[in-house]
């Protein structure tokens, strides 16, 4: 939390938004999804669920960058953490 408000005031986004302003997808329901084990690798269907939610609101607030990136993580980062799995 105190990044995100870090954030918020470097990039002076004026009064501190609600936090359900700024959620991207519902953590709860893809919890949900993940208790009901269909087999497979639960940590790369949770993330390939993540993914896909960014990239669905991303279509709806027209965020092409968050398409691109949809880790908003740097490429060098995102690949130094698959190289560790």
């Amino acid at each position: 939390m105190d990044d995100f408000e870090r954030h918020l005031d470097t990039q002076q986004c004026g009064p501190k938004p609600k936090e359900q302003q700024c959620q991207i997808y519902n953590a709860k329901m893809v919890a949900s999804w993940v208790k009901d084990p269909q087999g497979g690798d639960v940590v790369s269907r949770v993330q390939n669920i993540a993914v896909g939610l960014v990239k669905e609101m991303a279509l709806r607030l027209e965020r092409q960058e968050w398409l691109d990136d949809p880790w908003g993580i740097p490429q060098e980062t995102q690949a130094r953490r698959l190289r560790a799995t």
